[in-house]
This record gives C-alpha cells, sequence and structure tokens, in this order.
C-alpha cells in the first residue's frame, strides 16, 4: 500500500531518490500511459496506440516500448536509451495529490506534490537529493514537476483528443502484426489508431475545429509514431543477438 505524503522542503530536507530506471522500480514496461502534452516528444521515438479498455470503452493512449511482456527496449545499463522518457514513468515516487483551499470565500482544489514514502526508491543507496542545501529545488525535482505538469493537464486535454476523434468516426483497429522470427510472431489486440483516409477527407469546417483545439497537428503525429515499430523491431533483433 502506498503511503504519500505531501512533499516539502523541511521535513524533507534531506530526502534523496535513486532516479535510475530499474525492473525493481517497475520500469521494465512493454508499455505506459502516454498524454496529450507529451505527444510532440513521444512521437519522435515511440510508437503511440489509443487503447480501448473493452469492459468500459474508456479510451487511453500507449506508448509502445517493447513488443512482449516485461521489456522495455529503451533500458540498458539502468540508463534510458530514447531522449525523452514517457511522464509517468519520469515521475518517479511522485504524484499529485489535492487539498481544499479557501480563495476568498471560495473552497477549491489546489495542486500539491505527493511522494510515496514506502516506495524502494526513496532514500536507497546512490539517491539525488530532492532539494538544495538551502531549501531549492534540485534539478530531480524540476524535472519530476514537469512530468507531474505533463500528467495533469493531460487529464482534461485528452478527454478533447478522444471526444474529436470519436465523434469525427476517425479511429479504426490497429492491423499490426509484426514477424520476428519463423516461429514468433506479435500482435495487438484492443488497440486503435487514426484512420489516414478518413482524416484526409475531413470537411474545412472539422478540419477548422481540430486546428482550433490544437488536435490537428497530433493526430499526424500519431500517424507518423507507428513508423517507430520499425525501430522496435530493429531493438529487439538487436537485443535476441546478444542473447
Amino acid at each position: 500500500m502506498k503511503k504519500a505524503i505531501v512533499l516539502n522542503n523541511v521535513d524533507h530536507k534531506d530526502l534523496k531518490v535513486d532516479t535510475r530506471p530499474s525492473q525493481h522500480y517497475g520500469d521494465n514496461v512493454n508499455r505506459t500511459v502516454a498524454h496529450t502534452p507529451e505527444i510532440g516528444e513521444l512521437h519522435k521515438e515511440f510508437p503511440i496506440l489509443f487503447y480501448k479498455n473493452p469492459e468500459n470503452q474508456q479510451l487511453q493512449m500507449h506508448v509502445i516500448m517493447g513488443l512482449e511482456k516485461d521489456e522495455n527496449l529503451f533500458l540498458h545499463n539502468n540508463q534510458w536509451t530514447s531522449r525523452y522518457v514517457p511522464a509517468v514513468l519520469a515521475r518517479g515516487p511522485f504524484s499529485i495529490g489535492y487539498r481544499k483551499v479557501d480563495d476568498q470565500g471560495e473552497e477549491q482544489q489546489e495542486p500539491v506534490i505527493c511522494i510515496d514514502m514506502d516506495d524502494p526508491r526513496v532514500n536507497a543507496d546512490n539517491a539525488e537529493s530532492v532539494f538544495l542545501q538551502f531549501g531549492g529545488e534540485s534539478p530531480y525535482l524540476t524535472y519530476v514537476k514537469k512530468a507531474l505538469q505533463t500528467i495533469e493537464s493531460g487529464a482534461q486535454f485528452d478527454k478533447t483528443l478522444f471526444t474529436l476523434a470519436e465523434s469525427m468516426d476517425l479511429l479504426e483497429p490497429v492491423s499490426i502484426q509484426i514477424q520476428l522470427s519463423n516461429v514468433e510472431q506479435i500482435n495487438f489486440s484492443d488497440y486503435y489508431t487514426i484512420n489516414q483516409e478518413k482524416l484526409s477527407k475531413l470537411d474545412g469546417e472539422s478540419l477548422a475545429k481540430l486546428n482550433q483545439f490544437g488536435v490537428l497537428s497530433l493526430l499526424h503525429f500519431l500517424l507518423s509514431s507507428l513508423g517507430n515499430f520499425q525501430r522496435l523491431i530493429d531493438l529487439k533483433n538487436a537485443k535476441s543477438a546478444l542473447l
């Protein structure tokens, strides 16, 4: 069970966190949730697909990092080989919480940074300081805050993208079959991508609406990200050659 508490530079002035990715910290996964504000970075290195939960039909975006369970092809010697790390993994043991504040008689929810003190990365060996000597933010905490802001802003922006894509009937089931060897074949199910033909045939009003909400360019990024499956295949083959 997580023991998440609000972070502050008084009680946690000596707090340290192991920033190295590791399978022991849950980084060795083949996919994770992606958020709309990071598509511009993610699409340069990873495939990004829509995932529809078969139970409740809720949509998410997933960034694909491996071709089998518990495989992250972008990890090597406890280091990321990609230039960008998905925000959900970059945040480490930190999360966003909310506390009630009184703003001129009106009760509002204020976001705060929380940390799971039971996470094995907290106060581990070879860990980095979260705060500087006199209470300022360390570069690591600045990096974490950016990841958390991406997740928080994405919570709303994601819904906009999903609603527009579905209302314009732009989603289509993914048909991706990857043959790694004569016997090993990988299929994706419950995944969707953008139908390029339908996107190209949208009328001016629909295109203007997508552009107005900042979604049009993101849809093209999502389509271009599919080319990164070849990179996954190359990384997988290179890894297999070393075994």
